[in-house]
């Protein structure tokens, strides 16, 4: 009779034992599965987050006496006072914008640089706050490597209704709101002029109309050029040729944004590994403090599911091999018989092994059902706890530093972007429960045998008289 067919008829026949068995596999098999099941719902939610509120980097010109590239000149007006103008002659070139483009993970470039332009015949919506004569008339205009990935559209901000987005090739091309073009009887493809101060007039072909999504509110402090309705997208080509101006040959500023906020840090470095970026010449950071406040819930759960997986196993192996060992003192008298007709050692310890597998395989297929019982209260329970004790510390941090307003508005943020965790018990967690589950057996099986196993067969028989 092979050890397959004797396990079989051991379990058959000592029922007691085998359900007494199935309920202890049963109960462990059930919290090692939640366990998995919890991670990978807690992976998933982290990736999920990451792509929900993304991330961004910035790179700014660095305005200071540490880039060698920095001016500061000083200007006398009219009435006696004084400017002072500070530029780079470095700045951002679009073919660095590109470069950063084209890395993988980055979603969108928002390259720009600002300037006040007086339009020929151009009427803009009136502000609130008085200006200069010199100023009454001037709208801003924002120069942008691509418009369809600027902030403003990007965010939702404005939407682009009529035409096209300016593209990276484009020279002389506009985008403007459709209040201002209505009100300014201008279409599609008409132009705009601006004279600049050596009296040569530039034309602008309106390629584009936007709607502001959202306007100032009533009686908000806004001067002319600040209002949405009267900003202009433009090529950064024509703004430099606007401005002919060593102070403006390029960007001055680049939001990066990218796909999965953890992988910041690596695109910046690759950003700092171009040819054409100098370290004093410009300033990069990056904008996760939101990811990283909401992420850290999920984040130490993880390392709770993980903790807790280990005392799951390392509980199993020690009560599983109790048991069996005890079992196993009861079933001295067997393993003597069967090793004086010449059973062989490992044929015997196959036969407990298969005992026990037996019973498991029915365990851990109904630790399906009884998973998806218990597994959504403990995962949001876990949860719970986690944020609760993040948002302690927050307020405890807030309680001892002197900004309480910003930490207060990044709390809030991370508390809007609390995340949710959808468990769902899939193959992958299966299969590592079979693979837990079946090297816990083993370990325990090997364990309590050992003792058995290693006396000789007139050893075994002496005990049994």
């Amino acid at each position: 009779m092979n050890f397959m067919k004797r396990a079989f008829l051991y379990v058959s026949r000592k029922r007691g034992k085998s359900i007494l068995l199935f309920f202890i596999l049963l109960i462990l098999s059930t919290f090692v599965l939640t366990g998995l099941s919890i991670g990978s719902a807690s992976k998933q939610a982290q990736k999920n987050l990451r792509q929900n509120i993304g991330g961004s980097f910035n790179i700014d010109v660095n305005y200071s006496d540490s880039n060698p590239y920095y001016h500061e000149e000083e200007s006398e007006n009219e009435d006696g006072s004084s400017d002072l103008l500070m530029y780079s002659t470095e700045q951002v070139t679009s073919k660095m914008v590109e470069n950063i483009r084209n890395i993988s993970g980055v979603k969108f470039c928002d390259a720009t640089t600002e300037s006040l332009i007086n339009f020929d015949k151009l009427l803009p919506f009136a502000g609130t706050v008085p200006l200069d004569e010199s100023l009454s008339h001037c709208v801003k205009s924002i120069g942008v490597w691509r418009s369809e990935e600027q902030n403003f559209f990007t965010s939702g901000k404005i939407q682009l209704i009529e035409g096209r987005h300016i593209l990276d090739n484009d020279i002389h091309k506009v985008i403007l709101c459709k209040d201002l073009a209505e009100k300014n009887n201008l279409n599609l493809g008409d132009s705009l002029i601006v004279t600049n101060e050596n009296g040569k007039q530039l034309s602008f072909e309106i390629i584009g109309l936007f709607h502001a999504q959202k306007l100032e509110k009533v009686g908000e402090s806004i001067p002319t050029y600040d209002k949405i309705q009267n900003l202009i997208f433009t090529d950064i080509e024509s703004i430099v040729e606007l401005e002919n101006s060593v102070a403006v040959q390029g960007f001055d500023t680049v939001k990066v944004t990218v796909n999965d906020p953890k992988d910041i840090e690596k695109i910046i470095e690759q950003v700092k590994h171009f040819p054409d970026y100098e370290e004093n010449v410009y300033n990069i950071y990056a904008n996760d403090e939101v990811y990283k406040n909401t992420a850290i819930s999920l984040e130490n759960l993880d390392k709770l599911v993980i903790g807790l997986l280990l005392v799951i196993i390392i509980a199993s192996v020690i009560v599983l091999s109790l048991i069996l060992t005890l079992w196993g003192k009861e079933r001295i008298h067997e393993t003597g018989v069967l090793l004086s007709i010449g059973i062989k050692k490992s044929s015997i310890l196959g036969q407990y092994l298969i005992e026990v597998l037996m019973i498991a395989i029915l365990a851990f297929t109904l630790s399906f059902v009884t998973s998806n019982m218990i597994s959504g209260n403990i995962a949001n329970t876990l949860l719970q706890q986690n944020t609760k004790n993040e948002k302690q510390q927050l307020s405890t941090q807030e309680d001892h530093t002197e900004m309480k307003s910003l930490d207060f508005s990044v709390s809030e943020d991370s508390e809007s972007a609390t995340p949710d965790i959808k468990l769902e018990i899939t193959l992958p967690d299966i299969l590592q429960l079979y693979t837990i589950g079946f090297s816990i057996i083993f370990i325990s099986v090997t364990i309590s045998s050992i003792s058995v196993m290693l006396l000789k067969p007139r050893e075994i028989l002496a005990r049994m008289s």
